[in-house]
């Protein structure tokens, strides 16, 4: 019987990265539980406005790119609110 891999983040380096506000640590916590065991993901914003009531798209993108920066992942937005991104 094959063994499943379990989603832990508990121990995360991100957790302890200052240079991650909350609100971007909450969305990678979302796009790494939506996109985990997968090479490539996509998600759209209107999903992720369902967990992180506040966000907009330009503050969404914007923390995407802070996660970019510091490689927590790799995203590109292929329409607006629309984007496909992989877990570094």
């Amino acid at each position: 019987m094959k063994k499943r891999k379990q989603l832990d983040l508990t121990n995360h380096k991100i957790w302890k990265d200052r240079n991650i506000k909350p609100e971007a640590k909450e969305i990678y916590a979302y796009l790494h539980s939506e996109g985990f065991d997968r090479t490539i993901s996509n998600i759209n914003i209107g999903r992720v406005q369902k967990e992180v009531k506040s966000i907009k798209n330009i503050a969404f993108r914007k923390n995407m790119q802070l996660l970019e920066k510091y490689n927590y992942i790799k995203f590109r937005e292929y329409d607006i609110g629309l984007y496909e991104y992989t877990i570094c």
